[in-house]
């Protein structure tokens, strides 16, 4: 509008003006140049205003002109739904993330709590273990390693004196029953048991005859001493010296008793025989030891083991030194331990002792170092009174919880819960009048442990068979149970029975 107004302006002054020819030309030519920037800066103007009003209007509603224009209605709502999603996601998110926070904490309490209350345990149960309960005080280790000593310093000996005779062969001793297990029942003197065991001497052979008679408990048998031809077989018969073709002429040339005319009783190796054979060897040789200067030894009365004494001015220990025949070159033998008042001189019942010393030793080493399993043993054995039934019975239910339950439990601080799994093993036995032996048939033993064929195929016998035949001992036996029971309890709250 103000251009048309300076045009019209323009018209006015020349109309009403007129100039010269040659003035008008410069006159016009100045208007055209002042009209010509009035026109310039009034679209200059006019064009920053129109950018102002723009901008403004771009300020207040760009964002949903364009969502207006590049999304649909259903668009819309479908994203507003997707930020609701997104927004509840987050906020389970965190309530979750709150909620750990919170029962992690809990459960850091609860188990400070719990290491705090077996804290607490383990020293209730140590001071138990150690303080309150009244264990032997000898130191079994050193006692074993003595017994030791003083047995192959005797074979030694003895071996040298020997060798030029036809008695049997003593090899080197194995230490076998509770002491060399690491535990014991006795709180007074030690007995270490040993076993020596036989082989034939020269010219002599041992056959080990089982005992069919059925009436006799476990597993016997008899050794029966031959012997041996030397000679080689085309020359057998003639006049060659050969201990079974020549025993006469073998006699009086080395002036020594074949082992028949010694310690057998018709032809079946004696054991009584063979115990007083070794006691009068040990008496005789005994000032021939080390030992000899720092302790006193005496003989004690026995027919199937030799008992020592030794004694010095402070403590004293025994030795029972048995003797058997190693079976078939594994861990069984058959020994000269006592089997009953009426076992006859030349039966020797089968022993197991020493599979079960090395099995010991093998949980030993595979057990934790805390492992408390002979404490639950020695405490067991130590309240049983020797009448109601056998320490061998319990020994026998800890030995397959050892075998069964995993070694890793076996820690002190259960030592209550295997006490109650003893006790509750001893219960379900006695209920059923039936407790299979351990090591007979037993397929699943540590390779180390050696069975004979027959003794791996065996059925196992029932150690508490003579329940089934006698309701009176059955009867005794359950009262032995409860009564083993209260000792125990009193032996846990005082400290002794």
């Amino acid at each position: 509008m103000d251009s048309w107004i300076l045009w019209f302006l323009f018209l006015l002054s020349v109309v009403q003006y007129p100039q010269p020819m040659g003035d008008v030309l410069d006159e016009v030519t100045r208007l055209r140049m002042e009209l010509r920037a009035k026109f310039q800066e009034q679209e200059r103007i006019q064009l920053e205003q129109e950018v102002k009003q723009l901008v403004l209007m771009q300020s207040g509603a760009s964002w949903s002109d364009l969502l207006r224009s590049a999304l649909q209605p259903w668009q819309v709502w479908a994203f507003a739904g997707l930020l609701v999603l997104l927004l509840a996601v987050w906020f389970m998110w965190r309530k979750r993330s709150c909620e750990a926070e919170i029962s992690g904490e809990e459960e850091k309490e609860k188990e400070k709590e719990e290491e705090e209350e077996d804290e607490t345990w383990a020293y209730d149960l140590r001071w138990l273990l150690e303080e309150r309960i009244q264990w032997p005080v000898q130191d079994l280790q050193t006692g074993c390693n003595r017994t030791m000593a003083l047995i192959d310093n005797f074979i030694t000996v003895l071996r040298r004196a020997l060798s030029r005779s036809f008695y049997p062969v003593l090899q080197q001793a194995i230490g076998i029953g509770s002491a060399f297990e690491g535990w014991t029942a006795r709180e007074e003197e030690i007995v270490y048991q040993v076993l020596v065991p036989l082989t034939p001497p020269l010219g002599h052979l041992f056959h080990l005859e089982r005992d069919t008679d059925q009436q006799k408990p476990g597993r016997n048998f008899r050794v029966r001493v031959e012997l041996e031809c030397r000679c080689p077989r085309e020359y057998q018969g003639m006049n060659m010296l050969c201990f079974q073709h020549h025993p006469d002429v073998i006699r009086r040339m080395t002036q020594q008793p074949n082992l028949l005319d010694t310690l057998c009783t018709d032809s079946y190796l004696d054991v009584k025989k063979t115990v007083h054979w070794f006691c009068t060897l040990v008496g005789a040789s005994w000032r021939r030891l080390p030992q000899s200067r720092s302790w006193h030894l005496v003989l004690l009365p026995s027919k199937r083991s030799c008992n020592l004494r030794l004694t010095n001015d402070q403590e004293s220990f025994q030795v029972k030194v048995l003797f058997g025949v190693r079976r078939h070159g594994s861990d069984i033998f058959i020994s000269s331990r006592y089997r009953g008042a009426h076992t006859p001189s030349t039966m020797w019942p089968e022993s197991y002792a020493v599979a079960e010393t090395k099995f010991f030793r093998h949980m030993a080493r595979e057990a934790p170092q805390d492992s408390s399993h002979l404490k639950c043993l020695q405490l067991l054995a130590r309240v049983l009174a020797r009448k109601d039934f056998s320490i061998h019975s319990i020994k026998t239910i800890v030995m397959r919880l050892l075998h069964t339950v995993p070694v890793s439990q076996w820690q002190r601080r259960r030592f209550l819960l295997q006490l109650s799994d003893a006790l509750e093993q001893l219960r379900v036995s006695l209920e059923e009048k039936h407790l299979e032996h351990f090591i007979v048939g037993n397929q699943r033993l540590p390779e180390e442990i050696r069975l004979p064929p027959d003794v791996l195929r065996a059925k196992p016998p029932n150690l508490f068979h003579g329940l089934t035949q006698d309701p009176a001992a059955h009867s005794q036996a359950m009262q032995a149970y409860l009564d083993l029971r209260h000792r125990l309890a009193r032996v846990l709250a005082y400290g002794h029975c």
